[in-house]
Formats: C-alpha cells, structure tokens, sequence
C-alpha cells in the first residue's frame, strides 16, 4: 500500500489546515502511511495531524530565504517514502522550488487562492513543472485556464471537511446574539459589507453584536474603518483562532462577505455548524449553496440588502433552522473528507 506525502507552508488555523487534517484523516482511517512537512512551527493543527496518526516534520521557518529550513526541507524531501509529493499553498510550492525543484516533477498543488490570482514569472515556472494543479471550482479552474495553464494541467477537486473536536477546556461563547464572520482579511474590501450593515441593522436590532475572527493584510485597514461606525463597540475583532468550533457554536447567523471569489471553507465552516449562512454571490459560490434551501446569497457591496437579510433570519429563526439544517445535509453528502480523498486517488492513480 503506498505512502503519501503532504507539504505545507504553515498549520495556523485556515481553510488548507482543516483541509489537510481531513484527508490525512481519512487516509489513515484507510491505513495509509501519511507524512507531513510544515515549514513553518508547530501549532494545535500539526498536533491533531500528529494525533490522526501522520508523522508531522517541522522546519521552523523565519522567512522566505531561510537557508536552515530550506536545508531541512531538502533533506526530508530526499527521504520521503511516497511516490508522490502534495504541495498545500503557493508559498509552499515556492519553498519546494528553492530547496529542490526536482521534487516538482512528482508534486501535486492545491490551496491556490481564488482571489484574482496573477503568477509572477517565478511561479509560472514552477506552475509548469507541477503534475497537477487542483482546484477548489469549475469556475476557478477555468480561470487558471484562460491564465495560460494547459488544461490537462488543471483539475477540479470540490473541498471535503468534517466538524472538528476541539478541546474540552474550549466552553462555547455565551453572548448572545452575534454574528460571526472570519478571515483571512486580504486587501480586496472583504469584510466591509458586514462592519457596514451594523449601522443599518442598529436601527431595529440594538442587541446584535459582530465578531471577526482571523487576521491578514487589511485588518489595520479594517480597524480604522470600524472607528468611524456609530456601532464601533459591537463590533469586536478576536485576532488569530486556533479553532473556531467555539465561536461557531452559539452564532445567530454566519457571514461570507466576499466581494470576489472566495470564501469556500469559511461557507462550508457554517454549513457544517448548523447555523444560517449567509454570503455574497460571488464567482463559483453558486457551485456551494442553493439561494434561499442551503443558504442566503445578496449581491456584493449592497449592504442595506445584506442588513435586510440579516434582520429577516434574525426575526423567523424556524426558516433559519430548515436553512442550516439543509445546508448540512448538502455539506455532509457532497463535501464530505470521504468523497474528496475518493476522487484524490483517482488522480493519483493515473500516474502509478
């Protein structure tokens, strides 16, 4: 029975962590051998991966050009025993391409991000070196497409998570009602929408609170945007999560307020918890939820819209509950950790 080998750049709280736990999850529970390397430290997500039975290597990177780690990746990379490496982000196919491109010629990639994404020369290079590149959406992958990427390089391979355990010493939030929307917070006005709408939701719903959780680029941005909101102190940043099962948990109603493509885990996150989910109609989102039986989409940058949204869930919690019990039921038939991994081995089937 072979081995398979996972790579990535870090184990903080994200979408690709959640992913990688699942499908090392899962091929354990098939009893297949699973190795980890995480460039960067250890964190709660590397020791859940160690727990599910991987063995998880740490190279403690400081930066893009640290020489130690890329020495450490080099050498782990020469001793894996998987026929095939899967690289999880861009910055860990970067890390691969300096330390031993070699390697790329048996690598699979994942994790690219939605998010108007442009490779620069360098990553054009390492993009063509790649087995196969997997997207999260057809509509993604047909992007990747039009960048000049051939086709048969580009497949597309649909999320699969699972709800997470987290640690008992973990009680869920008890302050009631909130929102809850999380990061990454990137430089593309995301986020904005739902600081925005707590003006307009003030109005008819004064006990509502916001919480966004995570942390990214515009969060300074994001900040100063709140101080200029009449609702400035119901609204509450938690900074960096390592697990969101808790603020998941006791939510009135999750948000995806994506201005562009994007937004996937985060939309999977809320349908697996069992709460409403409501999120902009973006791009490849469609591919998710079903407007009005597994979700609440509004068109992006209408806020009064999205406020309008909000307060209707808010004010009819039995169409709230048949939204987010239907959501689950689509999440766990058709993003489930066991069809991904199903249709992960058919890829790598076709280059044993």
């Amino acid at each position: 029975m072979p081995a398979f080998t996972f790579f990535i750049d870090n184990t903080e709280y994200s979408g690709n962590s959640r992913q990688l736990l699942a499908c090392v999850t899962e091929l354990r529970s098939m009893n297949y051998t699973v190795a980890v390397g995480v460039l960067g430290r250890e964190t709660p997500w590397s020791i859940l991966l160690a727990d599910s039975g991987a063995v998880v290597s740490h190279f403690n990177s400081k930066g893009f050009w640290d020489i130690k780690a890329l020495f450490k990746l080099r050498k782990w990379l020469q001793q894996i025993p998987s026929d095939f490496l899967h690289l999880i982000s861009l910055n860990a196919l970067d890390a691969v391409g300096l330390a031993s491109p070699s390697f790329l010629a048996k690598s699979f990639l994942s994790g690219i991000p939605d998010t108007r994404f442009r490779p620069n020369a360098w990553r054009k290079i390492l993009l063509a070196k790649v087995r196969k590149i997997f997207c999260l959406t057809l509509a993604s992958k047909n992007r990747l497409q039009t960048l000049g990427i051939p086709a048969s390089k580009v497949a597309h391979l649909p999320p699969g998570i699972s709800p997470q355990n987290v640690p008992q010493s973990l009680a869920p939030l008890s302050e009631m009602p909130y929102l809850l929307s999380s990061g990454p917070f990137h430089h593309d006005f995301n986020h904005r929408d739902a600081l925005w709408c707590m003006d307009i939701l003030h109005y008819v719903k004064p006990e509502i609170k916001l919480f966004l959780t995570g942390t990214g680029a515009d969060l300074n941005s994001l900040h100063s945007f709140r101080a200029a909101l009449m609702t400035k102190e119901f609204i509450r940043f938690t900074g960096t999560v390592d697990f969101l099962e808790p603020w998941l948990a006791n939510a009135s109603i999750i948000l995806a307020t994506n201005l562009t493509p994007g937004g996937y885990y985060s939309a999977l996150e809320a349908m697996l918890s069992g709460k409403p989910l409501i999120t902009s109609n973006t791009l490849g989102m469609a591919e998710f939820v079903e407007d009005g039986k597994t979700a609440v989409l509004y068109a992006p940058g209408e806020r009064a819209e999205l406020a309008k949204r909000i307060r209707l869930l808010l004010d009819d919690p039995a169409r709230g509950a048949e939204i987010a019990h239907n959501a689950r039921e689509s999440a766990e038939s058709r993003f489930s950790p066991k069809h991904h991994v199903a249709k992960l081995l058919q890829y790598y089937d076709d280059y044993k």
